[in-house]
């Protein structure tokens, strides 16, 4: 979309109704337009021989519009782009794309290349880190960290999400994937990504959830093959925990994977791991945030592969969740980087930044 296109757009939400919020703007028949998005500075250190870089982190600017519709139902769609600048160069990139129908009583469902699978509608409760975590979960897996998979932002998907009750449900499908990258020059196609959710609220504050995700693996090229065949199903379930107030947070999981992850030395791997984030936020601005994720290797193929990552942080909130400052320092206690020969322990990594959200 052009610049003179958004403005236009932007224009017609200004003149047809009033703004209930500084992002969002309705017209008289409750259409409505919402810009949202955030700005960051990152800082960071990757230790060992690296040379500290400045970037834009996790910059981002969304679009979202909701229509309305007869008989209760309502139209979406959801566009957001990511920036890339820095040491490393710059680039605009998309990182959602969908659109679909929503009904009070028949539920929601949605279509696009990209959009969050329900496998993450209990992922997210550990994703909560502004630069490291969600190591232990493997909802990140693949070169593509979890797009083509369907566990992150999938790909080429339908969702379908309900509830019963106090219950939620979801359903992902996925097409065909085809080169998909997996780890060094191995490539595969993705077919038939099929993954569920459920959500249930056991008190006030606390959610319990589990989620599945698996995919049909074939044209599986580069030394990848050793370790997979063609028809092969990878598979991955996880258990979470989410308990929430005004100033505290606390989020755990855990899962079990069948050949879901590639490591650095190309094989297909079986895993099981989990991870824990937590915060608490004073009342004077200041948060505490701490992360631990570990995910190990169960069947040989990775050879020893270990994940195991300790990450305190500190944040100020000039205006809480809006506008901070942040930094992480991430100790790491593993052996999860290839040399050729053995997976040895990484270098300890440090990153501080500047975000506000819009």
């Amino acid at each position: 979309m052009n610049k003179t296109k958004l403005s236009l757009i932007v224009m017609a939400a200004l003149a047809s109704g009033s703004a209930v919020a500084a992002h969002t703007f309705v017209n008289d028949n409750g259409d409505s337009l919402t810009i949202d998005g955030r700005f960051e500075a990152r800082y960071q250190d990757n230790g060992g021989d690296s040379e500290p870089v400045w970037n834009s982190g996790s910059s981002r600017f969304g679009l979202k519009g909701v229509k309305q519709l007869d008989n209760g139902w309502e139209g979406f769609g959801h566009a957001e782009w990511g920036y890339n600048s820095g040491s490393n160069g710059s680039d605009i990139y998309d990182r959602l794309l969908y659109a679909g129908v929503e009904h009070d009583k028949y539920g929601k469902i949605a279509a696009g290349t990209k959009q969050w699978s329900t496998f993450y509608d209990v992922a997210w409760f550990t994703d909560m880190g502004r630069t490291y975590g969600t190591r232990g979960s493997n909802v990140y897996n693949l070169a593509d960290w979890g797009i083509s998979s369907g566990t992150g932002r999938a790909a080429n998907s339908l969702t379908y999400r309900n509830n019963l009750g106090d219950l939620k449900y979801g359903f992902t499908y996925q097409t065909t994937r085809t080169d998909v990258a997996l780890a060094g020059e191995s490539t595969a196609t993705l077919k038939n990504g099929i993954g569920a959710s459920v959500l249930y609220p056991v008190a006030a504050g606390l959610t319990v959830g589990a989620a599945y995700h698996q995919n049909e693996i074939t044209d599986v090229e580069g030394d990848a093959t050793s370790s997979i065949k063609d028809g092969d199903t990878a598979r991955i379930g996880l258990v979470g925990l989410n308990y929430s107030t005004a100033n505290y947070f606390f989020g755990m999981t855990f899962h079990t994977a069948d050949s879901w992850e590639v490591a650095g030395n190309e094989e297909f791997f079986d895993s099981r791991g989990g991870e824990l984030y937590t915060h608490y936020h004073f009342d004077n601005g200041f948060r505490a945030t701490f992360n631990a994720n570990y995910m190990t290797e169960t069947d040989g193929r990775a050879k020893g592969y270990e994940r195991k990552t300790f990450t305190p942080g500190v944040e100020y909130h000039f205006t809480k969740n809006t506008f901070l400052l942040w930094a992480e320092y991430q100790f790491d206690e593993g052996k999860d980087k290839w040399n050729g020969s053995e997976f040895v322990n990484s270098d300890d990594k440090f990153s501080a930044g500047i975000r506000y959200y819009f």
